[in-house]
């Protein structure tokens, strides 16, 4: 029951931060990134989550965060909860070729899951109509964002790693930090 609650604290955590991290982001990401849109740290926490706790918790995260988003954004309806599972099916099928469990992989594999975001984003926009704001996106913001999301990825998955434990949780798969 102890580490029930305590997985339970820790996903509740992991979830807070993301909605969070959302909102904050769309107040000033576009102010700070000119139209780059800042680091997508749920790309990061869905291939996390996808990691230590399966498909259906990674799916349930992107679904909610997408949604949130969404109606945060007062934009196309649907819009973000589509990128955020397409994202996720990205994950899902680059893990089946290259591990979660170390820091090269997960770089690739949110390398691929954020360029899948993004490309659909920007190709979604310019079929629905959005042409004058997709000119108005520089490139460089794009990857500076790309660059700081990929390198945060590692980092990020050490961090919760480590808050998983300091809760009094464990890892279920061997990963970057083992139990001792």
């Amino acid at each position: 029951m102890v580490t029930t609650r305590r997985t339970f604290i820790f996903y509740a955590v992991v979830w807070a931060m993301g909605l969070v991290f959302s909102l904050i982001k769309g107040q000033f990401a576009g102010k700070v990134f000119l139209g780059g849109g800042g680091i997508d740290l749920i790309v990061v926490l869905m291939a996390y989550l996808y990691f230590r706790s399966g498909i259906s918790q990674a799916g349930l995260f992107s679904f909610i965060q997408g949604m949130c988003v969404d109606v945060y954004s007062a934009g196309f309806r649907g819009l973000f909860v589509f990128l955020n599972l397409c994202a996720l099916v990205v994950i899902v099928f680059a893990s089946g070729f290259i591990h979660l469990n170390n820091p090269r992989g997960q770089i690739l594999i949110v390398a691929m899951a954020w360029a899948t975001k993004k490309g659909l984003f920007f190709a979604l926009l310019m079929a629905l109509g959005g042409k004058a704001a997709v000119g108005d996106v520089l490139l460089w913001p794009l990857i500076l964002t790309f660059i700081l999301t990929v390198t945060s990825a590692p980092i990020v998955f050490y961090f919760l790693d480590r808050l998983r434990l300091s809760i009094g949780g464990h890892l279920p798969h061997n990963g970057i930090l083992q139990e001792h």
